[in-house]
Formats: structure tokens, sequence, C-alpha cells
């Protein structure tokens, strides 16, 4: 990597390489090719090598060696030199100034390439901490709201079955039926974001999980006329999982590739045998026909409390990155505008 130079370093530099060239030629010093002061004049050419390369990293060191290099090699023709030993002396010198240069370079840029790792840590361990703050103030909240919220909840259900059907108060009761349920999803958001369960590693059924997931959002999938359909490949490895969080991990990607679908369209949902890092594993995959997710957007996918759903809480996504994470798994986003989405969930085999 290279950094931009302020004009007044390049100018520096070649001041001080001229002057350096200019002595070595014995033009600032006459009679000065022999003795102390040829070897004084020689190493004074490190000197804008060494700051070029701080200054400006591999290029800065290489293009500097090269052009006192070049700007040096006439001076034993100059000079009618033909002992070898002195000539040696000479070419050796000029080896040096591009090994300096290149040495130099490359150390300066690890340091820079260090240090932009140092604050790249550093500030993501402040949004760390930023959100565990937030994670847990969330999840003290949902817990005072859980209790009131299983009272209004059943108090609407009883109400609900005693209304008259198709009358206005029927009508109310079921709004406040399913708007509690809808509360009482977010605050289960709230609570797995914060407070995440241990696994509970078993042998999972591939097939049995996927078919799970996709029952369970047929029904809101069939409102919008829209298909889930399923394909699992034969012989797959085994796999040792929560069946609870996949579960959710399931539910949450298909909950938004049905929202991301028009009316009539088709979400797939399909398990296939899959490598990573040289293991055997299998991928869990949900595509959607959406509009595609914005070059801008997909970065922050995984971000707690990111959403460009109006009723998202954004911490979907965030809670089964979470979960894969702790399976030792992976989770891919492909995506292309007015291509749709194809989220893997990929999870290493039994070994």
């Amino acid at each position: 990597m290279t950094r931009p130079i302020p004009g007044w370093r390049i100018l520096l530099i070649a001041a001080i390489t001229a002057a350096t060239v200019s002595f070595h030629y014995g033009l600032l010093v006459p009679d000065s090719h022999g003795g102390v002061l040829h070897a004084i004049h020689g190493r004074l050419c490190y000197i804008p090598i060494i700051l070029a390369a701080v200054w400006y990293g591999v290029r800065g060191g290489l293009i500097t060696a090269l052009a006192i290099t070049a700007l040096t090699l006439p001076y034993a023709r100059m000079r009618g030199i033909t002992d070898p030993h002195t000539l040696l002396g000479e070419y050796t010198e000029m080896v040096f100034y591009v090994a300096i240069g290149l040495m130099t370079g490359v150390l300066i840029e690890r340091q820079w390439r260090e240090r932009r790792r140092s604050e790249s840590l550093q500030r993501e361990l402040a949004r760390q901490e930023h959100l565990s703050s937030l994670g847990q103030m969330a999840a003290g909240l949902a817990h005072e709201i859980r209790n009131p919220l299983g009272a209004i909840q059943g108090a609407a259900e009883i109400l609900a079955d005693r209304a008259q059907a198709g009358t206005r108060e029927e009508e109310l009761f079921d709004v406040m039926r399913k708007e509690s349920r809808r509360l009482g999803a977010v605050v289960d958001d709230f609570l797995g974001f914060a407070r995440p369960r241990p696994l509970q590693l078993a042998p999972l059924d591939v097939a049995a999980a996927l078919e799970r997931a996709a029952s369970q959002m047929e029904l809101d999938a069939s409102a919008r006329a829209i298909a889930i359909s399923r394909s699992v490949e034969p012989r797959l490895p085994v796999l040792e999982a929560d069946a609870g969080q996949l579960h959710q991990v399931l539910l949450n990607l298909l909950l938004n590739a049905v929202a991301a679908t028009a009316d009539g369209g088709r979400v797939a949902l399909s398990a296939a045998d899959a490598q990573r890092n040289g293991r055997r594993c299998v991928a869990l995959r949900v595509r959607d026909a959406g509009p595609g997710i914005p070059a801008d957007v997909l970065p922050r996918i995984f971000d707690p409390f990111f959403t460009t759903r109006e009723s998202g809480t954004g911490l979907g996504l965030s809670i089964s990155h979470g979960i894969i994470r702790e399976h030792g798994g992976w989770i891919d986003v492909e995506s292309h505008p007015g291509a749709g989405t194809t989220v893997s969930v990929i999870l290493p085999a039994k070994a």
C-alpha cells in the first residue's frame, strides 16, 4: 500500500537526492573522489532513499533508489576507474541502494498495515461494547414487558372466544390477540440476541428440519400465493446441531425470503453436500425471487438492529449469524439486483 505525499516531501527528497549526487560527483566539494570523503558521500545517498521509503512505502524507496543508481552509474566511467576492487565496491553500493529502499519500504508498509489493523480492532471493540450495552438494556426491558404481555395475551384470547362471531368486538379482540403475539415475538428476539442459549447438539435429520421450517412458513406464504419448494440431496453427511436453534435460523431466512418475493413467486429451500476449508459440510440454501439486496446494504445485513423493513427489529439475521457461528459454520449471501438473493448456511459435518 502507498500513501499520498504532500508536495513538500517530494521536493525535499528531490533536493537531498540532487545534493548527495552532486557531492558524489565532486561538484559541491572539489577533490573529494577518494578516501574518507568519497565513502561518506556514498553513504549520504541512503538518506533520500530511506526518507522516500518512510513517506511513500516500497514504491517510493525503489523509485528513489533506482534514480540514484541511474545517476551514479556513469561515475566510474567518467573517472576512468579500471581497478576491479574499486568497480566492485561502486556496483555493490548501487545494489545496496535498491536493497535498502526495498527493505525499508516493506517494513514501513507492514507497520502501516499493523496500525490500520489495530485501529480497526479498536473500533470493532468499541462497537461490540456499545452493542453489548444496548443488548443488556433491551434484555432488561424485554424481561419486564414479557410478564404483563403474557397476561394481556391471555385476556385477549379469553375475550375473543366470548365475543359473538362477526361483531366489531370480535374483530378488535382478534387484532389485540395478533398484535400481542407479534409483540411477544419481538420480545423473544431481544432476549435471544442479548442472552443466547447454550447449544444442545444432537444428530440432525436435515430433511425433517427443512420440512418443519417450510411447513411453518407456508401459511404466511400461501396468503400471497408464494410457493416454497424443497430439495434435499441423498446421502448427506451427518450433522450435529441444535435442532431448535437451527429451526429459528431457517425460519428467519424463510421469513426474509418470503417478504422479499413478490406475490405469486417462489422461494426455494434446499440442502446439498458442500466443502469448506477442506472439510465436508452440508449447505442449507434459501433462494428468493426478490429484487436483490443493494450493494451498499449488503455489508450491514448482519449488524444488530439494522433492517430495511418497516416491521422488522433488525435482529433476525444477527441472531442467525451468531447461532451458525456457534455451530462452527458460515453464512454466505449472494445477491444480484433484479435476480434475487441466495443465503447459504454452511455447517461442518460430524467428524
